[in-house]
């Protein structure tokens, strides 16, 4: 079917690119819902949302708003990779010292999303890179992602991450090709819609650790999605607990198997979720 897909406080965007046909998540982060991906997409078609839409939005207040857009333009990702061949091909201590706390480039968003998935691939634990006062801030290097690391009598082999990152990125160019628009910014409400349109909130999470750029409290999640239903479209919001919002239904997910990695999150997950009239 033809529908747009606008997801909000996307970062990672688990879900448009499993609708678009990745069979890879593009790295481990933070509140990243690539575990329950499949569960989203039969909540998805449940509401009447069958597979890859044929128009994606994608809104982020950090730097996954802009680097999201490049991984999803077949041209662009071309010179992506090209980007974090160079970089693979130099010390990952040495690139990672010249870009924390340095200016971010504004001017190239193929040379901005390069720089940033370098850092955020490398992060310490996962964690969020966010951008400070317009320069990049990491919240630590992990060197065993970077220079990998032999196996042990108790661990197997590490290998290092860049290198993976850009066989994700490789394996990209069998996803469907979709009109996509992308954005560092925060969402705003839908006034109205021309067409099927599902909506996909997943806010930073009540009690959860923040993300450096942009916080959104409940309330406002709320009233976000009430305007976008209100306009004509579908919605799914996540969080720990269902949302209390009258006439909208709460479904608890159940992550896939084999997601026991420190990334995974220990707290339940709801989606609340209604249903659109346009």
């Amino acid at each position: 079917m033809s529908y747009t897909l606008v997801e909000t406080c996307c970062a990672s965007s688990a879900l448009t690119l499993h609708l678009l046909g990745a069979r890879k998540s593009l790295m481990p982060y933070q509140g990243s819902k690539w575990k329950l991906r499949r569960a989203l997409a039969e909540q998805a078609e449940r509401l009447g949302f069958s597979g890859p839409p044929s128009h994606v939005v994608l809104t982020d207040p950090g730097p996954w708003g802009e680097a999201i857009g490049v991984v999803l333009d077949r041209e662009k990702r071309a010179r992506l990779l090209e980007e974090l061949r160079k970089m693979d091909a130099m010390n990952p201590s040495y690139i990672y010292a010249s870009l924390h706390g340095a200016p971010v480039p504004e001017s190239d968003a193929v040379i901005f999303a390069a720089q940033f998935l370098f850092l955020q691939r490398l992060a310490f634990s996962g964690k969020a890179v966010g951008i400070k006062s317009g320069r990049w801030s990491s919240p630590g290097f992990n060197r065993t992602n970077a220079y990998g690391t032999p196996a042990t009598d108790r661990f197997g082999r590490v290998r290092p991450m860049i290198p993976s990152l850009i066989r994700t990125l490789e394996s990209y160019a069998s996803m469907a090709e979709v009109n996509v628009t992308s954005s560092r910014a925060s969402a705003t409400p839908l006034t109205h819609v021309t067409g099927p349109t599902l909506v996909y909130v997943d806010p930073p999470y009540e009690g959860s650790t923040g993300y450096p750029n942009g916080t959104m409290g409940r309330v406002e999640v709320v009233s976000l999605a009430q305007a976008c239903q209100e306009a004509g479209a579908a919605v799914m919001i996540s969080e720990q607990h269902g949302l209390d919002i009258p006439g909208w239904d709460r479904v608890e997910l159940t992550p896939e198997k084999g997601h026991d990695s420190s990334f995974r999150g220990k707290q339940a997950e709801w989606l609340t979720c209604a249903r659109g009239w346009v």
